[in-house]
């Protein structure tokens, strides 16, 4: 693969694949990728595999170093981490509006109102159902049938237990 293809189709990439590429230079799994970005490890393996079909589905760590080339050739490191206070872009500030300031770097202000969430599954928060250290999807197609196949036969025996107690009921009553 060319590096200047790679480079034409790396300028056309949206936000979301960018975000994504960027942190698999950082060299984490999409798992890792998914729970910094707050979405599913699928639709991070989507976004890079989309990018990779665009390249001839080239291996993803040839991806990964092309990117990392590109970020590094067209200084988009400090594209990331710029403040946006370009009065084109903002537009004219009315003159009776107070000027901002910017953030001190030396105390980042907090904000004691906002909210915090957790990217993780609830299964995976809290296992108290599992043995600690296992996860649904340590379970395998087998592990995952059997659970399926488990949870059907407790249903069908609630639903038979329930029809015999209606007959023992009606019986009873009846008699």
């Amino acid at each position: 693969m060319a590096p200047a293809v790679a480079f034409l189709v790396f300028d056309s990439l949206t936000q979301k694949q960018h975000d994504a590429l960027r942190l698999a230079a950082l060299h984490l799994t999409s798992k890792q990728i998914a729970l910094q970005l707050g979405v599913s490890p699928v639709t991070i393996d989507k976004r890079i595999e989309a990018v990779r079909a665009r390249l001839g589905s080239i291996p993803r760590s040839d991806l990964v170093r092309l990117y990392v080339i590109w970020r590094e050739e067209n200084n988009r490191d400090t594209m990331y981490d710029r403040t946006i206070d370009d009065l084109i872009i903002l537009g004219e500030l009315p003159g009776d509006a107070p000027k901002t300031t910017t953030q001190p770097t030396e105390r980042p202000l907090v904000f004691e109102d906002s909210i915090s969430f957790d990217a993780r599954a609830s299964w995976e928060r809290d296992p108290v159902w599992l043995r600690p250290g296992l996860t649904p999807s340590d379970l395998g197609l087998s592990g995952k049938l059997a659970v399926i196949f488990g949870g059907a036969v407790a249903i069908l025996m609630v639903a038979v237990l329930s029809v015999a107690c209606i007959n023992a009921l009606t019986t009873l009553i009846s008699s």
